[in-house]
């Protein structure tokens, strides 16, 4: 089984931040944090492709986002001796004839699909740009920047391990999209709003992740690494919002392999 282990650890700073994108056009205000001081002469924004580019290269040349990639990466590895116990076994609702145990999870197939994670994003962006709300304009454009750079990575790496689908339908398994799409969408919730927001965002994320296990789409392996993908995506569009930020590895415990995730200021 995997575990997520959360351990408060007041560090200090950690290594050097990603390039950083120009000032955002107000305040995207974290509730209880302090006012960010606004520059009296900002830098101009970039245009939404420059950005996508910007995110795509601090993914691969962060220390703390190598970290989380070969946090994923090994957890991924660690679990993998379970891929065929899970997907033969009686959680595979699709093969057990469990017909209960898929009516609860077959709403993960359209919640985590990335019509559903791209749609919700783009317009959380244009509800923000239709009320004037800067803030929720911000939130959705991380949103829209973290879907179109985890699909991107998710589908380079279908492509080029292309594992084939425990139920033998494509060689598209490894990694799973879902997963890390709705994972890379619970940590932008996160980033802006907390955990009073993010700890439910985690909890959805991680039932479209179990829902690929029981549909049989995935194995436990691909839907791992595809949370560390969302995750790193997800913190590499919001590094400048909020005040903390995560040290990510993996993690051997007793029931198996997680990732460690440390949060320092």
């Amino acid at each position: 089984m995997v575990v997520l282990l959360a351990a408060i650890n007041f560090a200090g700073a950690m290594d050097e931040e990603p390039d950083p994108s120009p000032a955002r056009p107000s305040t995207s205000q974290v509730p209880g944090n302090p006012p960010v001081p606004q520059s009296s002469n900002p830098k101009q924004q970039p245009t939404f492709f420059k950005q996508l580019a910007i995110d795509f290269k601090n993914v691969f040349t962060t220390r703390e986002n190598l970290w989380i990639l070969g946090g994923g990466l090994g957890a991924s590895l660690a679990v993998k001796p379970l891929d065929d116990a899970i997907s033969n076994g009686r959680f595979n609702s699709e093969g057990s004839g469990g017909v209960g145990l898929d009516r609860v999870f077959e709403s993960g197939e359209i919640v985590g699909g990335a019509l559903f994670q791209i749609g919700t994003a783009v317009t959380t962006f244009w509800m923000g740009k239709l009320f004037a709300n800067p803030e929720l304009e911000n939130f959705g454009r991380d949103l829209v920047r973290a879907q179109i750079v985890t699909q991107g990575l998710t589908q380079a790496g279908k492509h080029a391990v292309r594992r084939m689908r425990p139920d033998g339908s494509s060689k598209k398994s490894f990694p799973s999209g879902h997963s890390s799409g709705t994972f890379a969408t619970a940590t932008v919730i996160q980033r802006h709003f907390g955990w009073r927001l993010g700890g439910p965002a985690y909890g959805l994320a991680s039932y479209v992740a179990a829902s690929r296990l029981s549909e049989n789409k995935h194995y436990l392996s691909d839907v791992v690494f595809g949370a560390a993908v969302g995750i790193l995506v997800g913190r590499t569009v919001t590094f400048d919002v909020g005040q903390s930020r995560f040290q990510v590895s993996a993690a051997v415990v007793p029931a198996g392999a997680g990732v460690r995730v440390s949060l320092a200021p």
